[in-house]
């Protein structure tokens, strides 16, 4: 009885302990199964992700090889374009030879049959000549006036085809004469027709000149009566000379706001007076830059004299174009200190030196027609 009792009590204790082992492991294989679904999910989306990028990655690789087979297409076009033209620019070569040489031959053909014509008169001299010494002997000999006859009659019929053979060498001389006449009347109407074409082209190359040197005087004293009160621009000969430290900074390449301001002025004195020259007078401004001969300072974000100067004149070219000029008249370029105006190498020498110059000339115009 006893007995019983106690593995009752034993009975109950063991339970309740395995049921909450249970439940415990249930809830870990509970949360278990949560992570490795949650797992599943974004490993699955990711996985659908890359699938969706590699469908776009196949699309932009099978329009690049559609775009590039019609590049491939355009290319044989081309090719075959650019082979059909080197063919007949080929045949023309070739027909060009062709007359070349029939010419020479033809000229060949004439001195030839020069030659043989001259041999035929000297021929026929010597006939008649001899023909001559036939008649005196006949008038000398009666007896054999029969014998001479015949042979004088046969020395005339041999005269009289050489002299169709003659006639027939000149007609032939004419012709040839005549073909060569064309050739060279042909070559003369094109070398007349380059020179008209070369003459009328210097003359109006000429015009243009003088119209743009014209305009030019008119411009430049134009300018230089405007900016005569202005004392940060001086005139030295046909230039603007503006110095550095009036538009920059010591070391700077942009422009100042002191130097924005005559910059400004000069600007709108040359777009005024722009509204009154033709539009196709050809006049461009070039801007020049130049430094003195101090060697640059280090940290600088130019390299030497050349790049600032150059720099420095591709400010002010941006400025006036900011200010409404057409970057097809401006042209800027950089001397570094190879240019100076003073060689004391003072201080105020090198003052001197450091400026932006302008210039109004004439834009190169290149013809590439021959």
């Amino acid at each position: 009885m006893h007995y019983l009792k106690l593995r009752n009590k034993n009975d109950n204790f063991i339970w309740p302990s395995f049921v909450d082992a249970l439940a415990s492991l249930l809830i870990v294989i509970i949360f278990i199964l949560m992570i490795f679904v949650i797992s599943q999910y974004y490993i699955s989306q990711k996985l659908s992700g890359k699938d969706q990028a590699l469908i776009q990655l196949e699309a932009k690789i099978l329009e690049i090889t559609n775009q590039l087979s019609i590049e491939k297409e355009m290319t044989k076009r081309l090719s075959a374009n650019i082979f059909n033209i080197q063919s007949e620019l080929d045949n023309k070569d070739l027909e060009l030879l062709r007359n070349k040489s029939l010419i020479t031959s033809l000229k060949a053909e004439i001195s030839k049959n020069e030659f043989k014509l001259s041999e035929q008169f000297d021929v026929l001299e010597s006939k008649d000549q001899k023909l001559s010494s036939l008649q005196k002997k006949l008038l000398d000999k009666n007896k054999a006036e029969s014998n001479y006859n015949k042979i004088i009659n046969d020395q005339k019929k041999e005269v009289s085809n050489l002299n169709i053979l003659i006639s027939n060498l000149k007609e032939k001389i004419n012709k040839l004469n005549s073909l060569l006449d064309v050739y060279e009347k042909k070559d003369k109407a094109e070398k007349i027709k380059n020179l008209q074409l070369k003459s009328t082209l210097n003359s109006a190359l000429a015009r243009r000149v003088e119209e743009l040197q014209k305009f030019k005087s008119m411009f430049f004293g134009t300018v230089k009566e405007k900016i005569k009160n202005i004392p940060e621009i001086k005139i030295v000969g046909d230039r603007f000379v503006f110095q550095s430290e009036v538009l920059f900074e010591t070391g700077s390449i942009e422009i100042g706001e002191k130097g924005k301001i005559e910059l400004k002025k000069f600007a709108e004195i040359l777009l005024n007076l722009d509204k009154d020259i033709p539009k196709d007078s050809n006049w461009i401004l070039q801007i020049e830059g130049h430094t003195d001969n101090l060697p640059v300072r280090k940290g600088q974000i130019y390299k030497d004299n050349w790049e600032l100067s150059t720099k420095r004149a591709l400010s002010v070219l941006r400025y006036f174009i900011n200010q409404g000029f057409d970057p097809k008249k401006l042209f800027a370029s950089g001397y570094g200190s190879f240019q100076p105006i003073d060689n004391t190498n003072t201080k105020i020498g090198r003052m001197k030196n450091r400026r932006i110059e302008m210039k109004i000339t004439q834009k190169l115009i290149i013809n590439n027609d021959n």
